[in-house]
């Protein structure tokens, strides 16, 4: 998303512990209904590298991902998912559900791709495949694969043991630009699960306990009155004027907003002509804070500038919401049974050809590595510490649905050590071996956690009971009105997806 992988990513301070010091399986090892999901894993890795390529060699955009969420979907269908397509008013959202009844496991699959971020493979140097088109700069081609991978080997796994319960597949789009959960999470989708699952591309194998920043996304547009600029200026009303003057208050406003907060714009819109008085201009907006209520206030207080300029320049105003999200919620009941399972199943194999790999992409960044490049061991966040007295990133995810549902997210080593996400450096990896198989190796930590989901009732008691405590003390309301509707791809990004080489339909 416009920063939203590097979210998660850098957001997590990571202290080594003792292994099992928070164990949460009981015989503090594999079940063999666990065993039974990783060695399907293992036995279905050539189907899974099928898909994980052909989505990183065919990059979308966020909400025209339709070659990439259609492979998915045929991926969970062949192995006896039943989809719906097209959910919460998006083409490229879907659900694939197999089994019935209660406990209800959801996994997240994202499947999106950056813009202008086309790279060739395994070549440290850059080099694009196609000049301006996408690129997997966070890795979603390995997130939807590895998600579909796991639901489907813990449907394997229930179904040899006779575990009941459902499971599923959320194919969810438009995550780089923080859209497809939001409204997934505000209209329903989510409805009836009881425990979410989720991972991403990083450089470190583990759980993950560590808060985001809350964030909107929005567009404030200006309306004046054209005219010649040097032979009847005192007819015209200029909206750039206002888009400049409205930049100017909300400079001056940062000085008195917390210090953590993040306020960036760019004018998408300033006129055609410099001898043309401008009767339309528009701002874009990212406001980012750790808490909600802080957004809250930084937005209104945005809004009233936004009138102030519109006054000043006797222009009129308006704004749209494309997207809001609340910070991250991590749940200290379920993250502490995934670092037991992240340590039971293990890091990532990786082989000596991918650490001289891993050492030529770190060479051509300037860094050097403690140890081998792709990070072989797993990393325990610091349990002592609860919210909202975790670590935060300075980054934001669409993930508005961990304040509804018990939450647990992983992470593996997909890149090596220091890569910045969102980069043609990333690119040059997601379509490698090395991260083929540190997201295999995450099907299994989501696949095992899932199963313990389904078999112990009392882990799931525990994570409803902290979820609720969270909410009861801070809060949740949506933060996108119902009368929103999900944007379009130009609302987004302002122009037409046949404008963008590679952008889809």
């Amino acid at each position: 998303m416009i920063r939203t992988c590097a979210v998660r990513a850098l957001a997590v301070i990571l202290l080594t512990v003792v292994p099992g010091s928070f164990s949460a399986l009981p015989a503090r090892e594999l079940t063999p209904a666990m065993k039974t999901a990783i060695s399907w894993v293992d036995q279905d890795k050539a189907a899974y590298k099928d898909v994980a390529t052909y989505i990183w060699e065919n990059p979308e955009l966020s909400l025209v991902e339709f070659k990439s969420s259609a492979r998915l979907q045929q991926y969970l269908a062949a192995n006896g998912f039943r989809i719906e397509k097209g959910v919460a008013g998006m083409p490229t959202a879907f659900v694939a559900t197999w089994g019935s009844g209660k406990p209800v496991v959801g996994i997240m699959g994202e499947f999106d791709a950056l813009p202008s971020l086309s790279q060739q493979k395994g070549i440290a140097t850059q080099k694009p495949i196609i000049q301006g088109a996408p690129g997997h700069g966070c890795g979603h081609n390995l997130f939807g694969t590895a998600s579909a991978t796991a639901a489907i080997a813990m449907a394997k796994a229930m179904e040899k043991h006779g575990i009941a319960g459902t499971v599923k597949l959320f194919g969810t789009p438009a995550e780089e630009t923080l859209v497809g959960k939001v409204y997934m999470n505000r209209d329903g989708v989510f409805d009836g699960t009881d425990v979410m699952i989720t991972w991403h591309p990083m450089d470190v194998n583990g759980v993950d306990y560590a808060s985001s920043l809350a964030m909107d996304n929005l567009k404030f547009r200006f309306h004046g009155k054209a005219s010649h600029a040097a032979v009847a200026p005192e007819a015209g009303r200029s909206a750039l004027d206002a888009v400049e003057l409205m930049d100017v208050g909300a400079n001056f406003m940062r000085e008195h907003v917390p210090p953590e907060a993040r306020i960036h714009y760019i004018i998408s819109k300033g006129g055609e002509a410099p001898n043309v008085v401008p009767p339309s201009a528009e701002v874009w907006y990212f406001i980012r804070a750790p808490r909600r209520a802080q957004v809250d206030q930084i937005r209104g207080w945005l809004i009233d500038i936004s009138k102030g300029a519109a006054l000043m320049t006797q222009t009129k105003s308006e704004y749209q919401i494309l997207t809001a999200v609340y910070e991250y919620l991590p749940n200290r009941a379920l993250a502490r049974m995934g670092d037991e399972v992240v340590k039971l199943v293990g890091a990532p194999a990786f082989t000596p050809e991918d650490q001289k790999f891993g050492q030529t992409v770190l060479s051509v960044m300037g860094k050097k590595s403690e140890g081998e490049p792709f990070s072989t061991g797993v990393k325990t966040p610091d349990f002592t510490r609860t919210f909202p007295d975790v670590p935060n990133s300075k980054a934001s995810t669409d993930v508005n649905f961990t304040w509804r549902f018990p939450t647990v997210q992983f992470f593996a080593a997909t890149v090596v050590k220091g890569t910045p996400l969102h980069s043609w450096m990333a690119v040059c990896q997601t379509g490698t071996d090395p991260a083929m198989k540190a997201a295999l190796q995450v099907s299994k930590y989501m696949a095992a956690a899932g199963l313990e989901v389904l078999t112990d009732p009392a882990l799931v008691k525990d994570a409803w009971a902290e979820l609720q405590q969270n909410v009861t003390r801070f809060g949740y309301e949506d933060p996108v009105p119902r009368e929103v509707k999900v944007p379009t791809f130009k609302d987004l990004y302002g122009i037409e997806p046949g404008a963008v080489p590679g952008a889809g339909k």
